[in-house]
């Protein structure tokens, strides 16, 4: 549990050097999305020829895109799951609902979104947090900034 541990908009953690766990996953759905789109061309582009990919040069290219997207998403796959184990050695975890151990984090900002053993927040609360993080982050940047404590949900 997280004790007598406030949330609090001020709380930072240094974050593993590149790209987070959660902007990683946005590369994933990138590459699940071209490989559908990819594959609906070669069907389609198929059906028009009436032969397989290896029956125009088209075909072939978008079957040789389309196995490139695959190895894409392997290596991006694997990267995930090392920078999760990474993050979670620094104590931290950038992907929503991944570990109840382990301080939820920003992946932008760094700011603490969930402490350690606090319950996973619902999609509503964990918005609502990036979104009063965020406020405050543009807020310091103005000068501007309140106290940024605020009690956990339910207390």
């Amino acid at each position: 549990m997280s004790g007598d541990r406030v949330w609090s908009l001020r709380e930072v953690r240094t974050l593993v050097r590149g790209p987070s766990a959660f902007a990683l996953l946005g590369w994933v759905l990138w590459g699940v999305g071209i490989g559908l789109v990819l594959l609906i061309v070669l069907v389609v582009g198929m059906l028009v020829r009436g032969t397989g990919y290896g029956g125009s040069p088209f075909s072939t290219v978008v079957m040789i895109a389309i196995l490139l997207d695959a190895a894409f998403l392997n290596w991006v796959v694997i990267w995930v799951q090392a920078k999760k184990r990474r993050e979670a050695r620094a104590g931290y975890a950038t992907v929503m609902n991944e570990k109840s151990g382990l301080e939820q984090v920003d992946s932008r900002t760094g700011r603490v979104i969930r402490l350690a053993g606090e319950p996973f927040l619902t999609r509503q609360e964990h918005l609502r947090r990036i979104g009063l993080i965020r406020e405050s982050v543009k807020g310091e940047q103005l000068g501007s900034a309140g106290d940024g404590t605020e009690p956990l949900r339910g207390e």
